[in-house]
């Protein structure tokens, strides 16, 4: 008579529900000790999945033990980590070596609570042959969880989530705001504007054209570049072209949307220096640890100044609108020019200081370095 057969039934916990609600350690094996652990995770969550998957191992167990007399048949309970992923899915991979070391099993049946379990799938496989895989899932429950779960997936993918979260998020944005304005029955035009926008710079190839811009903007602003400033003039010449763009598409009705725009543009105009402060304060604050601690303080000159001139540009901007809307249009485009000739002086400023103090800097280590000569060649001598 030749030796039996060692199959090893495997439930699996990947979350770690018997650890976290149960209190209990695993490797669990023999089916005393999992209907022990079904009933001590019943009493703590009787709503939890896992307790059926448990059972339906026990019962899987109990079947082959009673019907293959040739088999020796194990059952074992092995548990991942609360936060599932890679540190999960290698607790369930050394649980599983500590179990293979002591039952040499030589196929194993594999038994969950829904799909995501069934990720390991591969660790198991790396060590034992599976023959069948059982997923146990409450039938009312199977379809929710599993449309739950494949949404959660969507949502962790990046190419999915880049694509349609943004313009979902807009579009509820722009819903808030027209029922915070009382225009909710102009909402469905801006919603249908977003659509049709994205939609056209979807097909053009060009959906990141703003991540992009806003991408090239901060860049320039971290390197110290003037064309920060200057893209902040062509977001208040764009503001104020709209500004026109509406005026002219209203006269002489429509007051309500000039109304609209001039409350936003009087927002920007009131409130622009309280952000520059607010947006300045951290910076000052990491410029002074620096002074402090000795270091030389190069790009952030350059910073201080383009933020500064970003508010002389959007404070301008926002006046000269004020002036075209009181038929002054003299004062509006002199209040643009000086304020855009003024963020360019001061970023211009910025610039220069930065470069000025990396020019002290470099001239600074190469004196250290001729400095540190004289002894190294003494020392050879």
């Amino acid at each position: 008579m030749g030796s039996k057969t060692k199959i090893l039934i495997i439930c699996v916990d990947r979350d770690n529900d018997i650890g976290e609600k149960a209190g209990l350690e695993t490797p669990i094996i023999g089916r005393e000790a999992l209907v022990s652990a079904a009933t001590n995770l019943a009493l703590a969550d009787s709503e939890e999945s896992d307790i059926n998957a448990i059972f339906e191992a026990v019962r899987i167990y109990e079947r082959l033990t009673a019907s293959e007399e040739d088999a020796e048949v194990e059952v074992v309970l092995i548990a991942g980590d609360k936060i599932v992923g890679v540190e999960s899915d290698r607790r369930i991979g050394q649980r599983l070596d500590d179990v293979l070391s002591k039952f040499r099993a030589e196929s194993a049946i594999l038994v969950s609570d829904g799909a995501e379990d069934e990720w390991i799938i591969p660790i198991i496989q790396s060590r034992v042959r599976i023959d069948s895989v059982r997923r146990v899932v409450v039938k009312q429950s199977e379809p929710l969880e599993n449309t739950f779960y494949v949404f959660k997936r969507l949502l962790e993918d990046p190419k999915f989530s880049r694509t349609f979260l943004p313009p979902i998020g807009l579009i509820m944005f722009l819903l808030a705001v027209s029922l915070l304005l009382n225009l909710s029955g102009k909402a469905l035009g801006l919603i249908l504007g977003v659509i049709g926008i994205y939609t056209l710079l979807k097909g053009l190839g060009r959906e990141n054209l703003i991540m992009e811009f806003a991408e090239s903007v901060k860049q320039s602003l971290y390197s110290g570049k003037i064309s920060f400033v200057t893209y902040i003039v062509a977001i208040v010449l764009f503001l104020a072209g709209t500004y026109q763009g509406i005026v002219g598409y209203t006269q002489p009705e429509g007051e309500i949307e000039k109304q609209i725009v001039l409350g936003l543009v009087n927002y920007v105009k009131f409130s622009i220096w309280w952000y520059i402060g607010a947006a300045l304060a951290p910076l000052i604050g990491k410029m002074m640890s620096m002074l402090i601690e000795g270091e030389k303080i190069v790009r952030h000159w350059a910073i201080v100044f383009s933020v500064i001139a970003s508010g002389v540009i959007l404070w301008g901007g926002s006046d000269a609108i004020i002036w075209l809307s009181k038929d002054n249009p003299p004062m509006g485009y002199i209040t643009l020019f000086f304020s855009i000739l003024g963020a360019v002086f001061l970023s211009f400023i910025g610039v220069k200081i930065s470069l000025y103090m990396k020019g002290t800097t470099i001239k600074d280590d190469k004196e250290g370095e001729t400095r540190i000569e004289p002894e190294e060649s003494v020392i050879r001598d």
